[in-house]
């Protein structure tokens, strides 16, 4: 899994570093070949996963989810410099035993696709009293996208 998700970070950050460099002309025939393999559909898609996850978390129900997750998925954060995590089913189980988030606010900030990969940041409020910062790793699973890492900062509340 670790080989797997090396390889998709260092195919993401060539694609677009070609991009960037002028290397893919989005304009010639190729590059909109390329652009064009992105549909609105698969936007609206990779924020029906996360919209998912949101609305288990508002609703404190992990079936909510499930069908938006990689059978592998994998979840990890590094709160005051330790890396902590492993399987997602420690997030179902989170889900599960607490009580729902009403008052849960998020905001998907952004979306990035190439191809049947996708990057997508999340920034919540209010989840059970804390504020979050999710970043996502998604993959186009057949017809659908699926979460595949989910990694986390927990920010820090001010202390009056």
């Amino acid at each position: 899994m670790k080989k797997f998700l090396f390889l998709f970070l260092a195919l993401f950050t060539i694609n677009y570093a070609n991009v960037a460099k002028g290397e893919i002309d989005t304009k010639s025939e190729e590059g909109n070949k390329m652009m064009n393999e992105i549909s609105v559909k698969d936007y609206e898609a990779v924020k029906k996963a996360l919209n998912n996850y949101l609305e288990a978390g508002k609703k404190g129900n992990s079936k909510i989810l499930q069908p938006s997750v990689y059978k592998d998925a994998i979840m990890y954060s590094a709160a005051d410099g330790n890396v902590e995590g492993g399987s997602i089913k420690a997030l179902f189980e989170y889900l599960d035993s607490n009580p729902a988030a009403i008052e849960l606010e998020a905001d998907i900030t952004s979306v990035d696709i190439a191809g049947n990969i996708a990057y997508a940041k999340v920034e919540s409020n209010n989840w059970h009293g804390a504020r979050y910062t999710d970043m996502f790793l998604l993959v186009k699973d057949g017809n659908e996208w699926k979460i595949l890492t989910k990694t986390f900062h927990t920010h820090k509340q001010n202390i009056r």
